[in-house]
């Protein structure tokens, strides 16, 4: 029996139509959630879909799949227009980059390293620090004077790295003792921003995703106390589609530093098209993005990001 080839591509559209719909109601259930982190690769597929059966002459059913593939771009299309805040074109620069270094990821210190180099920080924050990636940075990065960590076997150790004096540094509980985040003020001769490296729990099943919720959920009240130019970033393990992610930039009045931008980050391992973003730089309106960059992998599943902030005059 002859098979129209056409319904084949048309079975293969038909997975895409509930990913396209999970951010309208992504707080439903936790697998809706997780089905929410794939927008933009629903409507690639979907568009794609869309255009061989359109060139099968299947009108009724292409502009089905059509529709569908506009659902998803509806929700991608925001962040894409919306432009982070660029501040005082005169304000001086401060860079900062976020590397989730990965544990059992040790053996690529040098690679890490050159990360850094690349980059060019004046401040640098890492999740994943294991006591072993601990000793390797303390050794290395003498160019970052000022500096607190607190290792972990796990996967929750953390640091910060600054060319200028940290003022009430410190790590605190992120709604649980075991998934902490690096508090600090950093004073630059150019003025103090408050800022909160974070790494949340991952993410997967009911619990690890309730769990995630409660950490992105305690982040306003981390921030009480800091100064007014304030900066979150690190590996929120959230999309920015995310229920939990949409309530704290509510909730807050932070930015996406990376708006204006598709910049996926994780897996690193996967073609370009198939990564999600769950690394983000935030930022109050009174701190302005001269720029916001995903850097090169070296041997994490995560790529870095490094967010250059204008600081006002």
């Amino acid at each position: 029996m002859r098979i129209r080839w056409s319904n084949l591509v048309l079975l293969a559209a038909f997975p895409a139509f509930p990913v396209a719909l999970a951010p309208l109601c992504a707080a439903w259930h936790w697998t809706i959630d997780l089905l929410a982190c794939f927008p933009v690769q629903a409507c690639g597929w979907l568009l794609g879909c869309a255009l061989l059966l359109a060139i099968d002459r299947r009108f009724r059913v292409a502009t089905l799949v059509l529709a569908f593939a506009a659902i998803a771009a509806a929700v991608v299309a925001p962040g894409l227009l919306r432009k982070a805040p660029t501040g005082d074109p005169d304000g001086k620069e401060v860079r900062v980059l976020s590397l989730n270094l990965l544990r059992g990821n040790e053996h690529n210190l040098a690679d890490a390293l050159a990360a850094v180099r690349t980059a060019d920080p004046d401040v640098v924050f890492c999740s994943e620090v294991t006591p072993a990636w601990l000793r390797g940075l303390d050794s290395s990065l003498s160019q970052f004077p000022h500096r607190i960590a607190r290792a972990d076997a796990g996967w929750f150790g953390v640091a910060l790295y600054s060319k200028f004096p940290l003022h009430e540094a410190a790590v605190v509980p992120l709604a649980f003792d075991w998934a902490p985040a690096v508090r600090a003020v950093v004073r630059t001769p150019h003025g103090e921003f408050g800022l909160l490296g974070v790494h949340t729990p991952r993410p997967g099943n009911r619990e690890r995703n309730a769990e995630r919720d409660r950490a992105l959920a305690a982040i306003p009240a981390a921030l009480r106390g800091l100064p007014p130019h304030q900066l979150v970033l690190g590996d929120c393990n959230a999309t920015p589609w995310s229920p939990a992610f949409r309530e704290l930039l509510r909730a807050t009045g932070l930015g996406d530093a990376g708006d204006g931008a598709w910049a996926p980050t994780w897996p690193s391992q996967f073609p370009l098209p198939l990564r999600i973003r769950i690394d983000h730089a935030l930022v109050t309106a009174s701190l302005g993005v001269a720029a916001f960059t995903v850097g090169d992998s070296f041997g994490s599943d995560h790529l870095p990001i490094a967010v250059t902030l204008r600081l006002p005059r």
